[in-house]
């Protein structure tokens, strides 16, 4: 499978309505990491009197990019690309107006027909997290769907109720159980005990696109060690990536701060890498009668290094079967945690190259693009 995709539209000149070639969008990097498809955002007042809606962005050879007008959790609306820039260069993009569809490659919805599951996906990667009506297990936990095409899948696997079964694109062969699963943010009561959550009490579902699709989840009030704890996470997920993004906020009763942990669930684990701010591992595959047959599977767990190096109150490593990170943090405050997965039958080679594509990605999210809209 191809872990990339490229997208084009074909647009007829018949589509244009106007142009607004005085527009230039630059991205640059100025990194000696090549980015590809990364997700740029801009303001939509950036764009002063054009409608996002009605934009098309051309490339240097005059390619159409697929675009996303995107409202995020608190309103705001941006206008979504992905960018593919070489190391310490920049690429210009020309706005110019025009009515243009794209294929969806980001997508994530309700499954009321299987116990309130909320199931997510891109090009490359499918997972789900589990709703109020499942009685086990109950967890923050993501389940993990490997696939090997670049097809959406989830809805059919759904409508077949038989995915744990591989019919060629893929299937569910991970085991979540009484874990914290593929990965997420919850409260830290010490050692070996930390809280696996529970499953959500609400959802509510912002976007699908070309570029992202987007989810926003309420848990609680559940006990923590006496006191009353709710969270809220919001899911986001972006075309072309193995990693989904989560930003958790906790509201603690009587508490300024909350200790945390991020964690993953570790199996029948065959290499392991780990940096300051996140952990990476490849296992056999764990829900399955022919792990051989299965493959193996790869998972990550990373912590936003700013925060980190700003907090004193930090240690990672083992701990109750799981890979670690545990931290201090505000109640109150919005925290930035990404789970990554992928399968050694759709595109993750080796524990080495997992290693490498979850170290590139976290050095990306600490050195983002720079944009500027001329």
């Amino acid at each position: 499978m191809k872990n990339i995709i490229s997208v084009v539209a074909a647009v007829s000149a018949a589509t244009f309505l106007a142009s607004c070639s005085s527009h230039r969008i630059t991205v640059t990097n100025d990194t000696d990491l090549a980015r590809s498809y990364e997700t740029v955002e801009i303001d939509a007042e950036a764009l002063g009197d054009i409608d996002p809606n009605t934009v098309m962005l051309l490339d240097k050879s005059g390619t159409a990019v697929p675009v996303q007008v995107y409202t995020d959790s608190e309103g705001k609306t941006k206008l979504l690309f992905q960018a593919t820039v070489a190391a310490n260069s920049k690429e210009v993009y020309t706005v110019e107006t025009a009515q243009a569809t794209y294929p969806t490659l980001a997508y994530s919805r309700y499954v009321p027909e299987r116990l309130d599951d909320y199931a997510y996906e891109n090009n490359v990667i499918a997972g789900r997290i589990y709703g109020p009506s499942l009685e086990f297990p109950r967890t923050f936990g993501s389940d993990i769907w490997v696939k090997c095409t670049d097809r959406l899948v989830i809805d059919d696997w759904f409508a077949k109720a038989d995915y744990h079964h591989n019919y060629g694109e893929g299937m569910d062969c991970y085991k979540v159980d009484a874990t914290l699963g593929g990965g997420a943010l919850v409260p830290y009561a010490g050692p070996e005990k930390f809280f696996v959550g529970d499953n959500y009490t609400s959802q509510r579902h912002i976007c699908d696109g070309p570029v992202r699709t987007e989810a926003v989840f309420e848990y609680g009030p559940f006990d923590v060690d006496g006191k009353q704890v709710t969270a809220t996470r919001v899911l986001s997920l972006d075309a072309n990536s193995h990693f989904v993004k989560w930003t958790t906020t906790f509201d603690c009763e009587g508490a300024d701060s909350i200790a945390v942990v991020l964690g993953a669930v570790m199996h029948d684990v065959v290499g392991k890498n780990a940096e300051l701010n996140w952990i990476a591992f490849t296992e056999k595959a764990s829900d399955s009668a022919d792990p051989e047959r299965d493959g193996n599977i790869s998972v990550a767990v990373i912590y936003d290094k700013a925060e980190l190096d700003d907090n004193p109150y930090y240690t990672s490593g083992q701990e109750a079967g799981h890979a670690v990170i545990i931290t201090e943090e505000k109640t109150g405050k919005p925290v930035v945690t990404w789970t990554g997965s992928g399968w050694s039958q759709g595109g993750v080679a080796s524990q080495e190259a997992w290693a490498k594509t979850v170290r590139e990605f976290s050095y990306a999210q600490q050195h983002p693009l720079k944009v500027s809209v001329r």
